[in-house]
């Protein structure tokens, strides 16, 4: 019997919410959020897109953040979240231009080892267990 339990009936869409974690450094790491058509991909990939794809800012959220889109081929390819940054929506182009190199340029350093998967139910179940 897993811990994580459904309160509501599950969904199945074409993107199935598959969210891959990437350390930038020991201390900072992003979310990355492949989309629809990419969800079945796995982590050699992610690091061929994160390491090869054109990276750009989305429209401030909600949450008044700006997350950023991974592309290729005039494909949109995913989504990073939570790369801590200052923009908005009123940012200049140079502030935009800054961060996205900043950004690229730490996504170029990233290896197969930055890159992971959450824990499934059954991976936190084994790991409570153990505790």
């Amino acid at each position: 019997m897993s811990i994580v339990e459904s309160t509501k009936p599950s969904r199945k869409t074409k993107n199935s919410a598959v969210k891959f974690t990437i350390a930038l450094s020991d201390s900072n790491s992003v979310e990355f959020r492949p989309t629809g058509t990419f969800s079945h991909i796995n982590t050699e990939q992610v690091l061929k897109i994160v390491t090869k794809g054109t990276v750009d800012v989305t429209a401030e959220n909600n949450n008044n953040k700006v997350n950023f889109k991974l592309t290729g081929k005039n494909k949109l390819l995913g989504f990073l979240n939570y790369y801590d940054n200052d923009l908005d929506d009123e940012s200049e182009p140079n502030e935009v231009a800054e961060v996205v190199n900043e950004l690229e340029a730490q996504l170029q350093a990233v290896t197969i080892d930055d890159i992971s998967l959450p824990m499934t139910a059954g991976q936190a179940d084994a790991l409570l267990d153990d505790l």
